[in-house]
């Protein structure tokens, strides 16, 4: 009669550490904004320059005098069927840190 109840607990154990996601630190030079960032920029698209090209979306930047905007741009991928991961903006107990986007 034990045995089941058991299991059962060892199941929603597990269940629940599943659902708890992993979260790596910032990067060791990561530069921290102290608020969020703006929304995003709504950007034009110009045409595609070339077979294959990928969009890569602008973003926001920080430095000294706080958000500024990169615009995006057309890359080529490093290998074919490479795919572009946006970056974003995390939020850490010291502020907010860039994480860089990257192909997969």
């Amino acid at each position: 009669m034990k045995k089941p109840v058991f299991v059962l607990l060892v199941m929603g154990l597990l269940t629940i550490a599943g659902c708890l996601a992993y979260v790596p630190p910032p990067p060791p030079d990561a530069i921290y904004a102290p608020g969020p960032p703006p929304e995003p920029l709504v950007e034009v698209v110009p045409a595609v320059p070339y077979p294959g090209a990928v969009w890569i979306g602008g973003y926001w930047g920080y430095g000294h005098s706080g958000y500024y905007w990169n615009n995006g741009y057309w890359g080529r991928p490093p290998h074919p069927g490479a795919a572009w991961v946006p970056g974003g903006w995390h939020h850490h107990s010291r502020g907010y840190y860039w994480n860089p986007g990257r192909w997969r």
